[in-house]
């Protein structure tokens, strides 16, 4: 029984290899990608789909790479602050479920 459990849980290893690689990258650039996510919080709330957008690339992330602070390649504000099963509650409860409804949500 016990060589049974260690060789169910060696099998296991390489899937725990990659949640440990992709969670290392993840810990290695949240300060840039949050850093992103609380400025759109902060200050794109009321500007329009387009607006946002250029806020984002002409702004925030020319200001990330410019103080060399790490993140991701393109970090995505709404991957930061929620997920997709958050969204799917949000939708059930009749928010409207383009974008920019879901970034105000």
């Amino acid at each position: 029984l016990a060589q049974r459990l260690v060789n169910a849980l060696g099998s296991e290893n390489e899937r725990w290899q990659i949640s440990i690689e992709e969670l290392s990258h993840a810990l290695t650039v949240l300060v840039g990608d949050v850093l992103v996510a609380s400025s759109f919080v902060s200050y794109i709330g009321p500007f329009t789909k387009k607006y946002r957008e250029q806020i984002i690339t002409n702004k925030f992330l020319p200001f990330i790479k410019e103080n060399r602070i790490p993140s991701s390649a393109k970090p995505y504000p709404l991957a930061i602050l929620t997920d997709e099963a958050e969204i799917a509650v949000w939708n059930n409860q009749k928010l409207p479920s383009d974008r920019v409804s879901v970034e105000n949500g």
